[in-house]
């Protein structure tokens, strides 16, 4: 339950290393090669690690995840004419989802926007796109606009779970307990400025900090002793897919639209033009009977990314990706299969050879605990 549910790749002497590389050797953790970085997957196991953040709190080093600082006059109206979510209407001081797509209409990559003046953002996006995004962005990008990305010196740490705001408070002089989901502020966190935010990638309650490679070891060390537990990518998935949400290079393809990969939410047509908006129109005109849905094994068998589905006989889709869930001690998965099933339909997955039962069950597996949006009057 550790490489199988991730995209690990084999070694190759370009891989890059985050500034917490010798902190995870140091804590044991089982280093693997992921998205052009050297990453830990697991530390004591992918389960213990789960519960972990289920539980108290835990922290994962995302710091391979990309970062651009996108700031000048028309930053806000260039940002939006890019990507698919109305990212005018996101307040300073808030965080917004959204997509960019590819010339063809397919999910060139899921973004997240922090808007930290109303001039000034950083969007981070994920690490094996990085490249794609900048060129996109880049060959985009008005001259009153500026862009800079800051790999040169980032750092990003995950402190998720039920003790997050406790754990993070200690090192934090702004009040977390203020922070609604998608609340973002530049703080100070053991006395060096930085971006903390409220949100992750767990479905749990929790906090994103964002500031510089110096500063990041220290912090990872003194949220050790507070009690967070260091988690690895195996467990970042495992509690993304209980949370039904979708990974790049899995449930978000090129090759796939917004509403084939379930992202259809994050597109806002009445907003005006974005990239790649004609095409997505155009293809609604056809548009695919499949989209990600949520399946439950029901019995020992662990779907994983490209196994077949079949349902009445016929194959009718595919696993985008699956794992034993340690919260609900059942295995689980998503799958690209037709919108016209109905929940409750027993469908079968083909693993190695055999086939088992499964059922279409509604997304996500396991309910989001996230600190609710404040409402403004």
């Amino acid at each position: 339950m550790t490489t199988e549910i991730l995209n690990v790749e084999p070694p190759k002497p370009t891989h890059q290393r985050t500034s917490l590389f010798e902190a995870h050797q140091q804590c044991g953790g089982k280093i693997v090669p992921f998205a052009g970085w050297e990453l830990p997957v697991q530390y004591a196991g992918v389960k213990i690690e789960t519960l972990a953040v289920r539980e108290n709190c835990g922290l994962f080093d995302v710091g391979h995840m990309g970062q651009f600082d996108v700031w000048g006059e028309g930053a806000t109206a260039f940002l939006n004419s890019v990507v698919t979510a109305d990212w005018s209407k996101t307040r300073v001081g808030r965080a917004s989802y959204g997509l960019l797509l590819t010339e063809t209409g397919g999910v060139l990559d899921d973004v997240m926007g922090y808007r930290l003046e109303e001039e000034r953002w950083l969007v981070v996006v994920n690490a094996s796109r990085v490249e794609n995004d900048e060129a996109l962005l880049r060959s985009l990008l008005p001259s009153s606009v500026s862009f800079r990305n800051r790999l040169e010196n980032q750092a990003m740490i995950a402190v998720q779970g039920l003790g997050a705001e406790a754990i993070l408070q200690s090192f934090c002089n702004a009040d977390l307990s203020s922070f609604a989901f998608r609340d973002v502020r530049e703080v100070e966190v053991m006395g060096e400025t930085c971006i903390v935010a409220r949100g992750g990638y767990t479905g749990c309650d929790g906090f994103e900090w964002m500031g510089s490679a110096q500063v990041a070891p220290a912090l990872w060390s003194a949220l050790l002793e507070k009690g967070a537990v260091p988690c690895g990518l195996g467990a970042r998935d495992v509690l993304r897919l209980e949370a039904g949400l979708p990974l790049y290079g899995h449930e978000l393809r090129e090759n796939l639209t917004p509403y084939e990969s379930g992202v259809a939410f994050a597109v806002k047509f009445d907003k005006g033009d974005f990239h790649g908006r004609d095409e997505l129109l155009k293809g609604l005109q056809n548009p695919s009977e499949q989209t990600i849905r949520g399946v439950q094994m029901l019995g020992r068998g662990i779907a994983r990314d490209g196994y077949a589905v079949s349902y009445g006989g016929k194959r009718v889709g595919e696993i985008t990706s699956g794992t034993p869930s340690p919260t609900l001690d059942k295995n689980i998965a998503l799958a690209l299969l037709p919108t016209e099933l109905a929940l409750g339909s027993e469908i079968e997955v083909h693993i190695r050879g055999a086939v088992h039962p499964a059922q279409v069950v509604s997304l996500p597996f396991v309910p989001r605990s996230t600190k609710p949006a404040q409402k403004i009057s």
